[in-house]
């Protein structure tokens, strides 16, 4: 009787066993998925903060023109319009970027074969993009 039991208590001992090893491997695999995951945010976060500082300098190069008078106002708003359109394309791109793992040509594509196969306009098509990868889970 005593075997048996010490044999019946060395099995439970065995299956605790295995079920640590096994909850241990699944520890590490999302901690390597959640640290992929922050190091894809981080590239987006730069890239992110690389075009709003092209765009403070696209504004100032902007005011500079119309300031000296190369610029019109109607051209001042059809600029400021195409870096804001610019610049929600581009934060669209690096989203996808980084979620699936592509360059910047290949995502870029993504967003134009998407915009012409649903007959909408890039900018929208990107503001969508942006919206759904902001949305909380």
């Amino acid at each position: 009787m005593a075997d048996r039991n010490s044999a019946h208590l060395q099995q439970q001992i065995d299956e605790l066993v295995g079920k640590v090893a096994t909850n241990t491997d699944h520890i590490a695999t999302l901690t390597g998925r959640a640290d992929a995951s922050h190091a894809r945010a981080d590239a987006t976060e730069r890239r992110v903060d690389d075009i709003e500082a092209r765009a403070a300098v696209d504004r100032e190069i902007i005011a500079e023109l119309q300031a000296d008078g190369v610029l019109s106002r109607e051209h001042v708003s059809q600029l400021e319009a195409a870096l804001v359109s610019s610049r929600v394309i581009g934060t669209a791109v690096g989203f996808l970027m980084s979620t699936r793992g592509i360059g910047q040509d290949e995502a870029l594509a993504v967003l134009k074969q998407t915009s012409q196969r649903t007959n909408k306009r890039m900018r929208d098509l990107a503001e969508t993009v942006i919206a759904e990868a902001a949305a909380p889970r």
